[in-house]
């Protein structure tokens, strides 16, 4: 049977569709929804299903959408009020544990027993054509209590079931504060609307309640009900959604409605203009039989009977004649038309009405399947605009939301990740002056503003730091500085006491040597044979001779040790090695007669020894002399004590014994052009200035190249003091140390390579004398210059 749509079906079509989308789009989301949320899928589900069920029941016109109605619409209304039991005592966080346990016992049990019941009393009901729903129902009253219960066992167990609901959220209502509160409130509201719906139910079921305004109500507060619920799931911070799809969801919410509202508007409209029509056929068949006509003209009519002749005007459906005794008995309407069923086929179901003409009682009877036809084409035609607007609103989407409110939000979503993210130069598009483009400049604002707030923190962070690391650096330098200068004050003293005790061996080694010379040049040779003087003149001869090269020597080794060995010494390999080591590599003709007598050789070798003491003497007397100065040095740097007056001394002869000192020691390859202009004489301490000049002179060949090195160093008398110049042409001095170098401790060498005070004690020493000490550098040249008055002036 093809189905024939009424008000309702368009009703719960809508229902079944916010309810499907819904459980469709939280079952995608299943993984992220919280234990509370994914149990709103099962009430979802059966709300789909009893909406499902609801439609079937009022598309079709067919005795079998009874069952439907008891065995499908009844057992889900049971499942979903169990359902959302179980939902509400889990609500926001599981209270009530045993209760709920129990409860939920006691709630299968009760609604299996109803189903049961429900289903054992539809057997004992009659199946007919209810006119005020509009569809096949079992007979809603009997005369047994027992069969009327059984029909308002569903209600019943759905009332104690959300009764017992009501209870356990009113109990977490007042236990919870907030958006718990809140949350928990709404959640009442809803089974509160669900209850009233329920009881309600039991009312009609009971005839104490019109069957059209129930339904009215069910249909339009369960779909507000519904889009309710479902927009406040939504809002939750626990579900997962987004703009896009809540806004399709409001968009399908308020379409609906709106054409709830035209279909209701329409339909009564609809009804009373096809009342008005039909009433206006029973006028017109009215006026006709006054005016005398036996047979009437009609349009709509199937069948006019004469109830008090029993016979028919009109009988377009081959009604049978034995059959117009049950109108008799039946209660007239002569104000409207009312729905009636002549048996139990969809045909025979009319519209009727009663009226008198000349003294007669007339029953006029319309089809009802033709009012359902016309019915069911404006349906079709609304689910068509329903279903067209929304494929409508899906088309334009972008156009309508994504480009004015999803896209904006999305960019400005994305700006805020990217900010929580740490990029603080993001920056949002502004594409309107509504409040989403006020939001999204608030967002540019404010991440300036945290930008710049951010920078200048980093940057007091940096100078803290910079300004903390500066001054751990200090005081670093400044405790190194401190043992050294400790270290240095107690080397001071044990260089003092060291260098008076090394001066007394060194002066008995000193005096042993000049002993030992001395002893040398009184031995007297009164006895000076031809043989002393060719020896004397053989040493002579090979003492400031080169040496030859390695193999040469080698080879001239072998053969001077094989001559000692022919003239019968009584040690050649000594003797030679002796030679060796002062250059007499071999004995010329000349000299070999020296060797051909014993006296010869004696003499030889006593004049050799001679000079090999006479050597190493001079070698232990310059070692003595330096240690001497070295041990005068360190006796002076490291010792404060009482010091002479200033005597007249001469600056040339200074710094030329300093120049000849240490000519030895210093680099090689360094050029020293050493100048002077006059002799300037000034009041002063010679070891002290000494003192200058080494360290100057010193530093000097430090910084040259080790290739192409040159210092200048220039004395000129002027008329009241001195000047001494010192440049070199090394890589000069950076000028961020420049201003430091005579700071006490302060050095660029590497550590143990110079404790910093050189220059320090240098510029004492000369503020001591009353002069002064400059210096200029850049890269390539340094220069000193020191100033010191004359004695005469």
């Amino acid at each position: 049977m093809a189905p024939l749509l009424n008000l309702y079906s368009f009703f719960y079509f809508g229902l079944c569709l916010v309810s499907g989308i819904a459980f469709v789009y939280f079952m995608s989301r299943k993984e992220d929804l919280t234990p509370t949320f994914r149990g709103l899928l099962i009430p979802l589900f059966c709300l789909f299903f009893w909406s499902v069920a609801w439609s079937i029941c009022n598309s079709f016109v067919a005795p079998w959408t009874a069952y439907v109605f008891v065995f499908l619409k009844n057992p889900v209304i049971l499942i979903l009020g169990v359902a959302s039991s179980h939902l509400a005592f889990g609500f926001q966080e599981n209270s009530f544990p045993r209760w709920k346990q129990w409860s939920l016992r006691i709630h299968i049990l009760l609604a299996t027993l109803a189903t049961i019941a429900n289903g054992i009393g539809f057997f004992f009901r009659e199946i007919h054509f209810d006119p005020k729903m509009e569809f096949y129902v079992p007979d809603q009253n009997s005369p047994s209590t027992i069969v009327q219960l059984s029909i308002i066992s569903i209600a019943g167990v759905l009332c104690l079931i959300l009764g017992n609901t009501i209870a356990a959220l009113t109990a977490k209502f007042l236990r919870f504060q907030g958006s718990k509160r809140r949350n928990t409130g709404g959640f009442l509201l809803a089974i509160l609307g669900i209850l009233l719906m329920a009881f309600a139910d039991i009312l009609v079921d009971l005839n104490y309640f019109s069957k059209p305004t129930f339904l009215f109500l069910l249909t339009n507060l369960t779909i507000i009900i519904m889009t309710i619920l479902v927009l406040v799931s939504l809002n939750q911070e626990t579900i997962p959604s987004t703009v896009g799809f809540k806004i399709m969801t409001f968009n399908l919410t308020v379409l609906y409605l709106i054409l709830s509202i035209v279909a209701n508007f329409l339909f009564n409209r609809f009804r009373v203009d096809f009342q008005n029509e039909m009433s206006r056929e029973k006028h017109s068949i009215k006026t006709q039989f006054e005016l005398g006509s036996t047979y009437p003209f009609v349009y709509l009519s199937e069948l006019v009977i004469d109830i008090q002749d029993q016979n028919f005007r009109i009988n377009k459906i081959n009604f049978k004649k034995e059959n117009i005794k049950q109108f008799q008995n039946r209660p007239a309407s002569f104000e409207s038309f009312k729905v009636e069923s002549f048996s139990d086929e969809p045909n025979g179901i009319y519209w009727t009405s009663d009226f008198y003409a000349k003294n007669h009682h007339f029953l006029i009877a319309i089809p009802y399947i033709e009012y359902r036809n016309i019915v069911h084409q404006t349906v079709v035609w609304l689910i068509v605009t329903l279903l067209f607007s929304l494929f409508t609103i899906f088309m334009l989407y972008p156009v309508l939301h994504k480009t004015s409110i999803v896209y904006p939000l999305t960019r400005l979503l994305a700006g805020i990740r990217k900010m929580h993210s740490g990029d603080l130069f993001v920056t949002v598009k502004v594409s309107s002056r509504d409040e989403i483009g006020e939001l999204s400049n608030s967002f540019n604002e404010m991440i300036s503003i945290v930008r710049d707030a951010r920078l200048q923190l980093e940057q007091k962070i940096e100078e803290r730091t910079e300004s903390l690391n500066q001054t751990i650096l200090e005081l670093r330098e400044t405790q190194e500085q401190l043992l050294q200068a400790e270290r240095m004050s107690t080397l001071g003293k044990i260089a003092a006491s060291v260098a008076h005790e090394i001066n007394n061996p060194l002066a008995a080694i000193k005096g042993s040597i000049q002993f030992i010379k001395d002893g040398q040049s009184n031995v007297s040779n009164p006895d000076k044979t031809e043989n002393f003087f060719i020896a004397e003149k053989f040493i002579a001869e090979f003492k400031n001779q080169k040496r030859s090269e390695v193999t040469s020597r080698f080879k001239r080794k072998k053969e001077l040790i094989a001559f000692f060995k022919l003239k019968s010494i009584a040690d050649p390999i000594s003797l030679a090695d002796t030679c060796f080591d002062f250059n007499i590599e071999t004995v010329p003709e000349e000299y070999q007669t020296l060797f051909d007598t014993e006296e010869g050789r004696n003499i030889f070798q006593s004049l050799l020894n001679d000079f090999v003491i006479g050597f190493h003497l001079g070698i232990i007397e310059t070692a003595v002399e330096r240690a001497s100065k070295i041990v005068f040095a360190l006796k002076h740097h490291s010792y404060s004590g009482p010091k002479e007056s200033q005597k007249l001394l001469s600056l040339k002869e200074g710094i030329d014994s300093v120049l000849s000192m240490y000519s030895t020691s210093w680099k090689q390859n360094i050029e020293i052009d050493w100048k002077v202009s006059g002799d300037p004489v000034i009041l002063g301490h010679a070891d002290e200035l000494v003192q200058v000049w080494t360290n100057l002179i010193y530093n000097s060949i430090q910084a040259c190249p080790k290739e192409g090195g040159k210092i200048r160093i220039y004395l000129k008398e002027e008329e009241t003091e001195a000047l001494i110049t010192i440049e070199d042409n090394g890589k000069g001095i950076p000028e961020d140390i420049l201003p430091r170098i005579f700071e006490p401790f302060f050095t660029t060498k590497e550590l143990g390579m110079g404790t910093g005070l050189g220059l320090s004690i240098v510029q004492k020493i000369i503020q001591n004398h009353n002069g002064t000490i400059q210096v200029e550098s850049q890269p390539g040249k340094t220069f000193f210059s020191i100033q010191i008055p004359l004695a005469k002036s």
